[in-house]
């Protein structure tokens, strides 16, 4: 093992340390540090003494892999082991860290909190990062490409966290990096001058050399430092885009304890957002009101590819937002809001806000949308809002809607999807004349258990009869589940079906009574539909079944044919319970999500062995046979001759064999008659060996001689050893000096293996006659 080997191998440790350390910034605890540190020496070890004992690179990796998979396995799972064995319970407890971590992920904003799944799986991740690192910069001696799994690990920080990671997070990996290249180019500089000076030359060739040298590594380290210092510089000029998260979990708020600020983007996803899980609180409030309304945050009308958008809008918007009705047909109550971590320029308040008072905080109101905005973030303000509650006989007999509020967006529906939603509002709505009764028509068929669904776990989605994935209006139909974005969007679709103006509403559930105020959470995070009514405007519906929906309002609970005071659907039905309970209320229970239902190790193997994936997996396997094939046969056909080897001689003269034959899958064939010693200079000239190894290919054929021409019992296991490990070191620099296809064209297509496959049928027919 050459010094060098050792300095490559303790660097890529190093670095890969460095450039994990930054994940420590994205969870409250750090014991996954220690343990990963371990996982990162343990690889660098299995590294070094995989190299020393073959020159199989793909061996020293699978060394790698298996180890510490093996090592990782026991320490977290290995409970579930026998007799020191994995068993098919140690892939359950696997996986349930796995979706410990990612439920983990998806729940908390940075810093989370640490646990057992967690850790687990920042460990894998470290060992994947660590392997890679270790096989590119010692393995494969190629340094520059260990920067990119180094770049992988440093990204996974700098993609999660909620602001610029510090400084010296960038500069260790980097520094580490650069060490590492310039010790492995200088390392092959060394060996481009290979020309030994005649005794008699007044030119100091060492000397030459070590100028040389000085140049090409002051060079390096003058080009690596200006690409630091432009990594360093060009971000503090260049303005930032809008992150991108791994997850939809880390990093999307200031802080994992409510510090900071959480914002809402512009875009809902229909088949992903809003099933959001941290308890940090958003914002406080106090209210006049006796009931509770949910607090909207924005309000938009396009949709597109299973997205709404708020950019997109069509259509000539008013200059000034429609009067509100008039005061006999609405109430006015006050909001005061504290510790509000709301990013600007939204604030959360209940709909209609007539008034705003924040400390002389410049605010606008949306003309169509009425969405507040402000100038900048505000930590506490009070809201005059209006509380419209028409009776059904009114909004029945409100007309046809018509007002500049009312854009070609809010009765849009998807082409892909209009045949589908079209017959469904169809079918929903059956027998109803008025926009109010189809409306809680398609209000109640979606609250209703027996046919729809709540639950945050989507399932996978579903494809038509030609492999294409369903829109999602289409994928909620088939599924009947999902949360409150998916029955939302189903309600919204099916009113403008029926000519009713509707769009979707993003805000906060009322939260929950902590003393005399109210707490909203992140989790409290709720999308709902508004539909237009002539006269009064847009009114809030409640279509979302389950614990997390808000309480649906006094006209969308009544039922068609009731009057004013009628019954129907009441408040208090078990799949309308929510949030929005009254205020007396402190259970917790209200703003719980339903517990996701967890699939059974036997299903989980359904869905892992399933005939697309055991065809699959068998194609991959046979690929990787295939393409191993002549190697596993060339190191077969070595291990057996050695094996077979009774004396010394016998042994030197399989080593030789191999050289010349590896010699030979490199370019250098032997020509016929040449000698020993002739030979013996060809390889050291074409092979462009150093002094080092020029000597040490002299020592093998002394060796060789000695075997053939000396008395057998005077060649030594001694010799045979040293003249094996010459060899090693000979193969290695010699194959440094080739091209890289023809270094993989002797590694897949070794002469010996294909001479083997290519002379067995002439061995096996003697043998049958």
């Amino acid at each position: 093992m050459t010094r060098r080997r050792w300095r490559i191998t303790l660097l890529a440790a190093l670095a890969t340390v460095a450039a994990v350390y930054p994940i420590t910034s994205l969870f409250v605890e750090t014991t996954w540090l220690p343990q990963a540190v371990f996982i990162v020496f343990l690889v660098a070890g299995l590294g070094l003494v995989g190299r020393g004992l073959t020159r199989s690179r793909g061996l020293v990796v699978l060394l790698q892999v298996l180890v510490t998979t093996y090592v990782i396995l026991a320490r977290y799972t290995g409970e579930t082991f026998t007799l020191l064995v994995p068993t098919p319970a140690t892939l359950e407890a696997a996986n349930s860290l796995g979706l410990q971590a990612l439920e983990t992920i998806n729940r908390y904003s940075a810093p989370a909190p640490l646990n057992d799944g967690i850790t687990f799986c920042l460990v894998v991740a470290v060992a994947l990062v660590a392997i890679a690192v270790d096989a590119m910069a010692a393995t494969w001696r190629s340094p520059a490409a260990a920067g990119l799994p180094l770049l992988t690990a440093y990204l996974i920080t700098a993609a999660n966290g909620d602001a610029a990671l510090a400084l010296r997070y960038f500069v260790v990996p980097v520094v580490l990096w650069l060490v590492m290249l310039h010790t492995t180019a200088r390392a092959q500089f060394g060996r481009w001058g290979t020309a030994n000076a005649a005794d008699q030359s007044q030119i100091d060739e060492a000397a030459h050399d070590r100028e040389a040298l000085r140049s090409f590594t002051a060079g390096a380290l003058k080009l690596g430092a200006v690409g630091v210092v432009v990594a360093l510089l060009v971000p503090a000029v260049i303005p930032h885009f809008p992150p991108r998260y791994l997850t939809e979990g880390l990093g999307r708020s200031g802080g994992g304890g409510g510090e900071g600020s959480v914002g809402f983007n512009d875009t809902l996803d229909l088949s992903r957002s809003l099933n959001n899980q941290d308890q940090s609180p958003v914002l406080t409030y106090t209210t006049t009101a006796f009931t509770r309304a949910p607090l909207r945050v924005l309000a938009t009308s396009y949709y597109s590819r299973g997205q709404w958008s708020v950019a997109g809008a069509t259509g000539e918007r008013p200059d000034n937002p429609a009067p509100l009705p008039p005061p006999n047909k609405m109430r006015k109550y006050d909001i005061t809001v504290t510790d509000n971590t709301l990013a600007a320029p939204r604030i959360a308040a209940p709909y209609p806000v007539i008034a705003l008072n924040a400390a002389g905080t410049q605010w606008s109101v949306d003309p169509v949308t009425r969405d507040v905005r402000v100038d900048r973030a505000v930590s506490n303000y009070t809201v005059t809002y209006a509380d419209i509650a028409p009776s059904p006989p009114e909004l029945r007999e409100s007309g046809a809607p018509d007002s500049p509020d009312i854009t070609d967006d809010d009765l849009t529906i998807p082409d892909r999807s209009r045949d589908l939603i079209e017959q469904w509002s169809a079918e929903v709505t059956k027998g109803k004349d008025n926009p109010l009764d189809k409306a809680i028509a398609i209000q109640n068929h979606l609250r209703d258990p027996s046919r729809y669904t709540y639950s945050l776990d989507l399932g996978e989605s579903l494809r038509d009869s030609q492999g294409r994935l369903l829109e999602p209006i289409q994928n909620f139909y088939e599924a009947r589940r999902g949360y409150c974005v998916q029955f939302a969007t189903a309600m919204i679709m099916l009113a403008r079906a029926q000519g009713i103006p509707a769009r979707m509403a993003i805000g906060f559930l009322p939260g929950q009574l902590s003393g005399e105020r109210y707490i909203v959470r992140a989790s409290d995070a709720h999308a709902w539909p508004e539909l237009y009514f002539q006269g009064y405007g847009w009114l809030r519906f409640e279509p979302t079944p389950g614990a997390r929906s808000g309480t649906p309002p006094p006209y969308a609970v009544l039922g068609a044919d009731s009057g004013s005071t009628g019954g129907g659907r009441e408040v208090s039905d078990t799949n309308t319970a929510s949030g929005g309970a009254s205020a007396s209320s402190t259970s917790t229970t209200a703003t719980a999500a339903p517990v996701r239902p967890q699939e059974s190790f036997l299903d989980s193997l359904g869905h892992v062995f399933s005939v697309r994936n055991v065809v699959l997996a068998t194609a991959l396997v046979l690929g990787l046979l295939a393409a191993f094939a002549m190697p596993i046969t060339a190191w077969l056909l070595r291990l057996r001759r050695r094996r077979a080897a009774v004396t010394q001689q016998d042994l030197i003269e399989a080593e030789w064999d191999d050289l010349t034959s590896h010699f030979g899958d490199l370019g250098l064939s032997a020509p016929e008659g040449a000698t020993l010693r002739q030979l013996r200079e060809r390889y050291v000239s074409a092979g462009h060996l150093d002094e080092e190894n020029a000597t040490a290919m002299r020592r093998v054929t002394a060796t060789l001689e000695k075997s053939r021409y000396d008395r057998p019992e005077r060649t030594t296991p001694q010799e045979a050893f040293r003249l094996h490990h010459d060899i090693r070191s000979i193969r290695r620099q010699v194959g440094h000096t080739r091209a890289w296809q023809t270094r993989a064209r002797s590694f897949f297509w070794p002469g010996a293996a294909v001479s083997f496959w290519r002379s067995l049928p002439d061995r096996l027919l003697p043998r049958r006659r």
